[in-house]
């Protein structure tokens, strides 16, 4: 298993999987071919890519989809710099409040999927 513990894994998936739903219903609001459409399209692929590599972590049976080297590259980007806004916001959020709660989990939730995606490309 990776560095994370199985808790740590687990409570990343909704919360990732809450991500990609979050995404999923701006992604219409977005003209295809604007930056915003593309950054959208990036960040679902890279989530959904974060989503099959917990899992895959989490049990070694589970099926993997076919994921090229190419997609963990490509997969990078997006994450660090969704982790990048929520530290930025985060920064900005005062203590105690469910804002700060779901901003904390986000960036550990994208930490571990950075880690998970640098040890795939690094197989």
């Amino acid at each position: 298993m990776s560095d994370f513990t199985k808790e740590e894994l687990q409570k990343a998936i909704p919360t990732i999987a809450s991500m990609i739903s979050r995404s999923e219903k701006v992604q219409p609001k977005f003209k295809e071919g604007t930056s915003q459409a593309t950054l959208t399209r990036n960040r679902l692929k890279a989530l959904y890519i974060s989503t099959s590599l917990i899992k895959k972590e989490l049990n070694s049976d589970f099926l993997f989809e076919n994921i090229t080297k190419e997609d963990l590259e490509k997969a990078l980007p997006p994450i660090t710099s969704t982790i990048s806004k929520c530290e930025k916001a985060q920064e900005k959020l005062k203590e105690g409040t469910p804002q700060l709660s779901l901003t904390k989990n986000m960036i550990k939730s994208l930490y571990i999927s950075l880690s998970l995606i640098t040890k795939e490309l690094n197989k």
